[in-house]
């Protein structure tokens, strides 16, 4: 065979492998375009994962408590679970209660562990769903999570009677940063509460979101996604205690420490910090470990 004989009887590859790889590229681009369009639609996609599934109730401890239903400005419904305080902890001689703004995956029903801690302290816990998740109706978003968490607030205010010197707003992971943003909304109205408790959260969902997703143009979500907590949690005066690990796989502590010192720089009463153990969804606050340090951070006049 010629060599002119050789290169017609490649032609076709040639022409087939072109076709092929031309395709692939015009199909990677087509789902990077459509993948880009669906996040800038809904960008929370990023930020919530919930489950509709509750595996857990207070039922299946015997613990007392109300299921209760709250609901929103906006005309969500919201699924919700307030327990008295129990009997023996350290802190029971206080009328107060937690207002408990949970993580961004699962539900209440996985909080199992949270609430017996909570409960050993001796104060009431009201624990909530945000909209789209557990029970709760709605889809979550931020805008969302900031009139549901106003509507347990109000609740336990309006319907169980609390001052909010008597409420502790305490939130963990995205949870804190819907704590913050609270605790910041009711200080300006004049209506402190009495103490922010923050664990493993982060400065500002942009900031976390660049971090963990470097690939994707975090920036253009803006408003819709944020949650800016270093900026707000300096407008807290009331006491602020701040946890997080070393160790956190998710949220690097460097997200606690800023946390620490804007709210150092700012309003807050005083500020304390509690150094935990493990990766992001090993170490708690409410471990047992942890409560004498809570305690005593709660404890009037301390």
């Amino acid at each position: 065979m010629t060599t002119e004989d050789h290169d017609r009887s490649n032609a076709p590859q040639k022409s087939l492998l072109r076709s092929v790889l031309r395709w692939t590229l015009l199909a990677t681009v087509g789902l990077l375009v459509g993948l880009v369009g669906l996040l800038l639609a809904r960008p929370e996609s990023l930020l919530f994962y919930p489950s509709p599934h509750l595996a857990n109730t207070p039922d299946d401890i015997g613990w007392d408590y109300e299921s209760v239903e709250i609901t929103t400005e906006d005309g969500e419904t919201l699924s919700a679970w307030y327990l008295p305080a129990a009997p023996g902890g350290a802190l029971e001689q206080l009328p107060w209660v937690v207002l408990y703004c949970h993580g961004n995956g699962g539900n209440i029903g996985g909080r199992m562990g949270v609430l017996t801690g909570l409960r050993a302290l001796g104060l009431s816990v009201l624990i909530f769903d945000y909209r789209g998740y557990g029970h709760s109706s709605g889809r979550p978003t931020v805008a969302g999570t900031r009139l549901d968490v106003l509507a347990a607030w109000r609740y336990l205010v309006d319907e169980r009677g609390y001052e909010p010197s008597e409420i502790v707003m305490w939130g963990r992971s995205l949870g804190g940063a819907v704590a913050i943003d609270q605790a910041a909304r009711v200080t300006e109205a004049g209506m402190p509460p009495a103490a922010l408790v923050v664990e493993s959260s982060f400065t500002s969902t942009l900031d976390i979101g660049r971090e963990l997703y470097p690939w994707l143009p975090v920036g253009w979500f803006g408003r819709k996604l944020d949650y800016p907590s270093r900026e707000r949690i300096g407008e807290v005066t009331a006491p602020v205690l701040l946890a997080h690990s070393p160790d956190d796989d998710l949220i690097p502590a460097e997200h606690g420490q800023a946390l620490r010192e804007a709210a150092a720089a700012g309003s807050a009463l005083r500020v304390e910090f509690v150094e935990l153990g493990g990766g992001h969804n090993d170490g708690h606050l409410s471990e047992l470990d942890h409560l004498d340090a809570v305690a005593g951070f709660l404890q009037p006049g301390t």
